[in-house]
């Protein structure tokens, strides 16, 4: 009784860890390294097994069906749990996941011996270096993982270091003024390393607020890649007793990043055609790459050519490089890349250094090695209209897709994911669809410049303000009773939700019966410009006069035609994004035939190819999406959902086989792909996101 007397009472007294502790000085010592070496090995496991098995065992079907069934049906939008911010937000998971992992590392059985606790602070920041530097490499060495996916741990494990160094200096500091030897003890050599790698810490920390990289990204980088090597070597000569094996394992790291990049990258002369105010087109030869691409839609990194030969030499060291993603197909003779105008001016004609190509990893799309897999695929081969000519194999624009139907949304210069993915994706018989989000109408002029079958394409001209990095996506998981549709015709969309729900609806994008299509424009019969674009006809209106109740595919075989032409269009009356904000809406198109069209630029004119579909305003997503997903239809004649409520709620446990061949896939500015994620996540479905925000 006395025993459990006696733990009652050492759990129930309130105790602070203290420097007063008694605790033999070779204990301590071993216990400091022995919990360091534990946090480094778990986090060790964590990234290099635990993440790859992951993102392997993801895209089977039986994990597929458990996680659809968690996130689709038990954490459905309405539940406590969904509401919690922890749900959604990755990056609150990531940091509550490793400041749990440090916690542990640095108080377990530490007896309350704050002397311990601030030793332990120090070494489980070092031991934690290595995994850091790690996940940063350029492609990551971890199967089936990209880079720019695990660069969230980079981050956290970051500011856990820089947390943990920090409390480090500053209850050593307290240790040494209590004992009143602060001043003797900071002179010393060792000290005085671990004070500036304390002082370089806290600039990273500080210089990697959201705001200040948004502000001076080169400054940023410039700081973070100097001080991390700079830190690297003073931890080296600080820590006591000695740290070499993390030392060799952090150089390495950084060594290896260097040589393969030197190796890899190679100066180009590039060709560069403004698009639009927002919008420039990059060409080099594909020769001028070392590393050709093998899938469509991988990304290169460009850097400065100096004719210095040292500031070239201090680019090589320090490489402040900028990633774009490649527009063009693998096959092609020369690399074509859509850049975003901002602070990298691009001079047409300049030399510039590019490295890569750095492949994409879809893990629905895979290049067939040889005959052998190609035929293996054919026999289970999940999509019917998929191509199965054997003569195909050698195309290049064949790949093994495992999936049928795709759904891609990219906002601004991030449609150079989207472009080859649609091209791949159509040729070999899949259903895709491609929503563009684009600010700036002018931004369509690009289409002209690719050869293409845009068929399930879908552009959304918001028309609003700002950057290309704060075009979102904003999914609402919450059910509301009212909205803002978008519309063809639709000026006033700053309210506009990008992927909103509107009256009851959470999942799906523009619906067919929001679009105002024109009853005499028989080779238009996607696209309503009105006020906002004038169409240039090549015939004159009047054979058919259509109901408006026909579907739109039986408008387009009563017309006689199953895919309208290429149309030429005269921007009217717009201000400098495309759309009439002054909410002035007419459907009379009796007078376009002689209305005399606006004195305009040649190269304002904008030629929109076949297959494209083109609104003003910004989607909205609800259930029709879902039963597209679903490969249903819903009566968009029906005012309320009831009936794709019903066949939405009532038939998915006998669709999740569907669902696992169906992909999400986002690209472009950061506010876009989460709320992209959001939109997936909740739907139970496949999520691929391409995003080079930091």
């Amino acid at each position: 009784m006395r025993n459990i007397s006696d733990i009652i009472q050492f759990w129930s007294t309130p105790r602070m860890p203290s420097f007063d502790n008694n605790v033999d000085k070779e204990t301590r010592t071993k216990l400091v390294n022995k919990y360091a070496k534990l946090c480094f090995l778990f986090s060790v496991t964590l990234v290099c097994i635990m993440i790859p098995l992951w993102y392997s065992l993801s895209v089977t079907f039986t994990f597929f069906k458990i996680e659809h069934r968690f996130k689709h049906h038990i954490f459905k939008p309405g539940t406590w749990y969904h509401r919690l911010p922890l749900y959604h937000n990755t990056s609150l998971r990531h940091c509550i996941f490793w400041c749990i992992v440090c916690t542990v590392a640095v108080f377990h059985h530490t007896s309350y011996d704050l002397l311990q606790i601030t030793k332990r602070l120090g070494r489980v920041a070092v031991a934690l270096m290595p995994p850091l530097l790690f996940v940063t490499l350029r492609p990551s060495p971890l199967p089936q993982t990209l880079y720019l996916r695990i660069l969230p741990i980079h981050k956290w494990i970051s500011r856990v270091v820089v947390l943990a160094s920090l409390l480090h200096s500053i209850f050593y500091a307290y240790f040494m003024v209590i004992k009143g030897v602060f001043w003797i003890k900071i002179k010393k050599l060792p000290n005085v390393y671990g004070v500036i790698a304390m002082v370089l810490f806290f600039i990273i920390g500080i210089t990697s607020i959201r705001k200040f990289r948004r502000i001076n990204f080169r400054l940023f980088y410039y700081i973070h890649y100097i001080s991390t090597w700079l830190t690297v070597i003073l931890i080296h000569f600080h820590a006591r007793p000695g740290v070499p094996y993390y030392t060799a394992m952090n150089c390495a790291i950084l060594l290896y990043q260097c040589g393969y990049r030197i190796i890899h990258t190679k100066m180009t002369k590039m060709i560069v055609t403004p698009i639009s105010p927002t919008l420039s087109l990059l060409e080099f030869p594909m020769t001028d790459l070392v590393k050709k691409p093998v899938l469509p839609s991988g990304h290169v990194r460009i850097s400065r050519y100096d004719s210095n030969f040292i500031k070239r030499m201090l680019f090589q060291l320090v490489p402040f490089q900028h990633p774009y993603t490649i527009a063009s197909l693998p096959d092609e003779d020369t690399v074509r890349l859509i850049i975003r105008n901002g602070q990298f001016k691009l001079k047409n004609g300049g030399s510039y250094y590019v490295t890569g190509a750095f492949e994409p990893i879809i893990n629905f799309l895979e290049r067939p090695k040889n005959v052998k897999q190609f035929l293996d695929n054919q026999k289970k081969r999940i999509n019917p209209f998929q191509v199965t000519s054997l003569g195909l194999i050698h195309s290049p624009l064949h790949y093994v897709v495992n999936a049928r139907r795709v759904l891609i949304c990219v906002g601004g210069s991030a449609i150079a994911f989207g472009l080859p993915l649609l091209r791949v994706l159509n040729f070999n018989g899949i259903i895709v669809r491609l929503i563009w989000v684009i600010r700036d109408f002018r931004d369509l002029k690009l289409l002209e410049f690719f050869r293409n079958n845009f068929e399930g394409m879908e552009i959304y001209v918001s028309g609003d303000f700002g950057s290309e990095q704060d075009i979102q996506l904003n999914y609402d998981d919450r059910r509301t009773e009212t909205a803002n549709e978008p519309s063809l015709i639709s000026g006033n969309n700053e309210n506009f939700s990008l992927l909103a729900s509107s009256n009851n609806k959470t999942y799906g994008t523009t619906r067919s019966d929001y679009v105002n299509e024109p009853e005499d424009h028989q080779e238009v019969d996607e696209i309503d410009f009105t006020n906002s674009f004038r169409i240039k006809k090549n015939r004159s209106r009047s054979q058919l006069r259509l109901d408006n109740k026909l579907s739109e595919s039986q408008q387009r075989y009563a017309s006689g035609n199953v895919f309208r032409k290429d149309v030429l269009l005269n921007p009217t009356a717009y201000n400098n994004n495309g759309c009439n904000h002054d909410g002035d809406c007419n459907d009379d198109h009796d007078n376009d035939d002689e209305a005399t069209p606006h004195l305009m630029e040649e190269d304002e004119r904008i030629k929109i190819p076949s297959g494209v579909k083109i609104y003003c305003g910004r989607p909205n997503l609800d259930e029709r999406d879902y039963a597209w997903c679903l490969e249903q239809d819903c009566d968009t004649s029906i005012d309320d959902d009831e009936c794709c409520q019903n066949r939405f709620d009532g038939s998915l446990s006998a669709n999740v086989e569907k669902l696992s061949q169906v992909w999400v896939v986002a690209a472009g500015p950061d506010g876009l792909v989460e709320s992209t994620r959001h939109w997936a996540t909740d739907g139970g479905l496949h999520f691929h996101a391409e995003s080079f925000a930091v």
